[in-house]
């Protein structure tokens, strides 16, 4: 806007014939009448020009994003901060990324899946059933939650022996290999059977070197075959009727 404030307006001086004072009123009314639009119009110019940015003109700015008919450009949509990382989250919608979109491919429909790994055998389809045990009992509480209780488990319930003098197979002529665990031949619980000679732990799996129950008596291998069903078990070799021999053992209840 041309500084049209700078020029003088025409008024009535004190030696013209005229009452300057009351005649000047309309003119200085005009005058300031003038200023304010002179003002209002600098600062729609200054809008304006704050418009403009670096495309010259208004028009030239708004034909980047707006078509002559108003409506958005879709190449101007496309060239903007698109992407989902120019995002941010709201109370509604959050962003995601490729990765975390990947992921929600492996999610089956309605998200209701699930795959269990027990003991080597994958269940992921249909119902799975708790099942309560002799030691362990299931407790579901309402409305989601499942309890493993622990209880006794009756089979455990047994008797333990130990240092017994087990009972030779033939009485009238034992041979020193072939035994019962007592005089009933009492079933014992399978691998509870503990045998020691003269002092020395002998096992089922492996051979052990004994000694004599004598001081010069020689070493001998042994080890033992249990038969927990018939309350019996052999040695490996004969033994003497000096050698001590004592068992340890467990009776189940059930």
């Amino acid at each position: 806007m041309p500084r049209i404030e700078l020029i003088s307006v025409p008024l009535h001086n004190p030696n013209d014939p005229y009452h300057f004072e009351f005649d000047n009123l309309p003119l200085k009314a005009l005058k300031v009448r003038q200023e304010l639009i002179n003002g209002s119009l600098d600062n729609l110019i200054a809008q304006m020009r704050d418009a403009i940015g670096t495309q010259n003109t208004v028009a030239n700015r708004l034909n980047q994003s707006i078509n002559p008919n108003g409506s958005l450009k879709v190449d101007a949509i496309d060239e903007a901060l698109h992407s989902i990382e120019a995002h941010e989250d709201t109370d509604d919608y959050v962003r995601m990324t490729k990765a975390e979109s990947d992921k929600l491919e492996l999610i089956a429909s309605a998200a209701t899946d699930i795959t269990i790994l027990a003991d080597s055998i994958e269940l992921d389809s249909g119902e799975i059933e708790f099942e309560s045990s002799t030691s362990i009992l299931v407790e579901v509480e309402a409305p989601n939650i499942v309890k493993w209780n622990l209880a006794f488990d009756p089979s455990s319930m047994h008797q333990h022996f130990y240092s017994l003098v087990p009972v030779d197979d033939n009485i009238t002529t034992p041979d020193y290999i072939n035994y019962k665990v007592n005089s009933i031949s009492s079933p014992f619980i399978s691998g509870s059977l503990r045998i020691f000679i003269n002092g020395i732990r002998i096992f089922s799996d492996q051979e052990v070197y004994v000694p004599g129950a004598l001081v010069d008596d020689p070493w001998t291998l042994l080890q033992f075959t249990p038969d927990a069903s018939a309350g019996t078990f052999s040695l490996s070799s004969a033994i003497s009727d000096e050698d001590i021999i004592r068992i340890d053992f467990d009776i189940s209840f059930v």
